[in-house]
């Protein structure tokens, strides 16, 4: 009799025990293009704090998949995790997959191969080597200093970076002497870097060769008129025989060529009577060569500017839709982007900026060498998370 309640005890702890938690997310291909592996981002936030020792998986109809969950913050339970994975779709398919996790949940495959981080005493990089270097100053004055996209650098030294406007007129560049920045994730598939006084974060996703920032400026008197980004992008001096090639995403794809002082602008407002327009440079000056039709169809976002062999393909969330932003190019490859505000609110009452655009740096043309668009980049994929039902 005995043997037979010790026994039922041992089986009845070993269930309790082995029960994982569980979460659902919905996947969803927002833009209607396939895609053949899509880098997603997922901050998960679980019911009750768990041990940053604990296990965890990604499975997808009940096979487990590559992905790598870290604990955000550096206690030792956490609620909050970070889990990167690459996502296939048709287009406008949704598919769920689960997380489980827990102290006796065998953690799934993790990507042996991809990002890793270089901690150096004045900047991080981070290096998907053979193939791909960024270096990002650790007080990001400059925002980006290279990227070395074997054998070609993409920028030259000493870009102004990002930038932000009050309402007098006044430019001031962000990063420098005082800034403070940390590492907010860091795996093969993703490393993500915090400019924590104004939060810049700078994501990095693997397998592909653009990052991603998301700029957040707290300005609870709005005085911030205007956010701006500078970089002087390494390219071939142009001449008659090898103009700098720019294509402009406005209502369609424009594309010009540029040589000497040369420049183009796109300038796009939802809320102007032209929602769109596109300048050229005339003796020096910024003169209208194209504006949107009477359908007030809305800019597109985003630019290609190329050699014969680089090409950088920047792409803007919500160009336009707030107020006044602009692109220009100038034909020696230096690269300006600015965005204007209005007031808005935050979840917590304090007003908020909020600039997202992503960078992607590829071979020309990027047509053979770039494996998303910029429109891809400007619809990532769509998560929503959910609370598994347990049933009896």
């Amino acid at each position: 009799m005995k043997f037979l309640l010790l026994f039922v005890l041992i089986i009845s702890t070993g269930t309790l025990a082995a029960e994982p938690g569980r979460v659902l997310l919905e996947v969803t291909e927002p833009a209607g293009v396939h895609r053949d592996g899509a880098p997603v981002h997922v901050e998960l936030v679980l019911p009750v704090p768990v041990a940053v020792s604990a296990g965890f998986r990604l499975l997808h109809e009940g096979k487990p998949i590559t992905a790598q969950f870290r604990p955000q913050g550096s206690g030792e339970k956490t609620s909050e995790w970070w889990l990167d994975f690459i996502a296939k779709s048709v287009p406008h398919e949704t598919r769920k997959y689960v997380v489980e996790y827990g102290p006796n949940v065998k953690p799934g495959p993790e990507r042996t191969r991809g990002h890793k981080l270089i901690r150096r005493n004045d900047s991080y990089v981070v290096s998907n080597a053979p193939y791909i270097d960024w270096t990002v100053p650790r007080d990001f004055r400059g925002f980006l200093r290279s990227v070395d996209f074997t054998p070609i650098e993409h920028l030259r030294p000493n870009s102004i970076g990002l930038t932000v406007q009050d309402r007098n007129g006044k430019t001031y560049q962000l990063g420098g002497a005082g800034v403070k920045s940390s590492v907010l994730r860091e795996c093969t598939l993703t490393v993500a870097l915090r400019g924590v006084s104004w939060k810049a974060d700078l994501i990095f996703p693997g397998p592909v060769s653009w990052v991603e920032l998301r700029l957040t400026i707290d300005d609870p008197e709005n005085r911030v008129r205007e956010a701006g980004m500078q970089l002087n992008l390494n390219l071939d001096k142009p001449d008659r025989r090898n103009r700098t090639i720019v294509e402009l995403g406005a209502a369609r794809t424009i594309y010009r060529s540029l040589i000497g002082t040369e420049a183009v602008e796109l300038r796009a407002n939802k809320k102007a009577t032209q929602s769109w327009q596109i300048f050229r440079s005339v003796g020096g000056k910024l003169e209208p060569f194209q504006v949107a039709s009477k359908n007030r169809v809305p800019a597109e976002g985003w630019a290609h500017v190329m050699d014969r062999k680089r090409c950088l393909a920047i792409a803007f969330d919500r160009f336009g839709e707030q107020s006044e932003d602009r692109l220009n190019i100038r034909a020696d490859g230096v690269f300006t982007a600015s965005k204007r505000f209005d007031a808005e609110a935050s979840s917590n009452g304090k007003p908020q900026k909020h600039w997202k655009a992503w960078l992607h740096f590829v071979y020309f043309p990027p047509q053979q060498s770039a494996n998303s668009d910029p429109y891809m980049m400007q619809n990532p994929m769509r998560v929503r998370q959910r609370p598994v039902k347990k049933g009896p």
